[in-house]
């Protein structure tokens, strides 16, 4: 009983501040859609959350994840306007996350990087399926979070292969289907290249490019448009980094099989 509790405990303790990581990562995301960040810089970054109808300061109580939510009923208690359910949503998928990768990779520094990188991953997802575009800035944090599982790799050639099949592919298919991509889109796959290494990067393109497929041609179906309609492909990104941080090697392993 106690070696199922030590193993629980901090799983549980990992979900909790998942979530409270998953209020925050989302309220960047916002910031950034909005175009706040842009035009208040840093000082967006810290400023206190408002209701976007009334504007009204949200009290610090109902700021704590899913909670908060919950005892407000989904409205804002000055104006009574809706409040998005993805806020909770959001939350929880942070939360998730973050215990998924604690029960994987344990809880240590090199988990807490994972888990930032991923949770910085997700960020640019949300501004991208909002927005269409991906920041400069949020790629070169992504980049910047990458320099100690880089440095713990030990081998940056492999670092640097995967950065350059990513980003040749991405390029070719740009050649090929011009549009298809926005520059951001490139940026980001071969950040995620750098960090991966070369047969990570594999497994992130394979997971990407058949989700991202899947998704358009479900996207063309619904709404009557052409197959070639951009969308968003920072989520299947991050789609693909998240599934090979968790299952990666084990998928590797499972390919290597097959061929041998």
């Amino acid at each position: 009983m106690n070696s199922l509790k030590t193993k629980i405990m901090p799983i549980i303790a990992s979900f909790i501040t998942g979530l409270f990581a998953g209020s925050f990562f989302y309220t960047l995301a916002l910031r950034y859609s909005s175009g706040e960040i842009r035009k208040k810089a840093f000082k967006a970054l810290f400023s206190r959350s408002r209701c976007p109808s009334c504007g009204a300061t949200v009290h610090p109580l109902y700021m704590v994840p899913v909670i908060g939510y919950l005892i407000l009923k989904g409205r804002c208690k000055t104006c009574g306007s809706t409040i998005s359910p993805w806020y909770p949503v959001s939350e929880i998928i942070y939360g998730t996350l973050a215990a998924l990768l604690a029960a994987k990779l344990g809880i240590n520094a090199y988990g807490i990087n994972i888990f930032l990188l991923a949770g910085s991953a997700l960020c640019i997802s949300i501004v991208d399926l909002k927005t269409l575009t991906i920041p400069n800035s949020l790629v070169i944090a992504f980049a910047a979070l990458s320099i100690y599982p880089i440095i713990l790799n030990s081998d940056i050639k492999d670092n640097l292969f995967g950065f350059l099949l990513l980003l040749a592919v991405f390029i070719v298919i740009l050649l090929v289907f011009p549009g298809s991509f926005g520059a951001g889109d490139v940026k980001l796959a071969a950040a995620i290249g750098l960090l991966s290494g070369f047969e990570l990067s594999i497994v992130i393109l394979e997971i990407a490019l058949v989700t991202g497929a899947l998704s358009g041609i479900a996207f063309a179906l619904k709404t009557k448009q052409s197959l070639r309609t951009k969308i968003p492909f920072a989520p299947f990104l991050a789609i693909g980094l998240i599934v090979s941080f968790l299952y990666g090697r084990e998928m590797l392993l499972f390919y290597y099989r097959l061929i041998y």
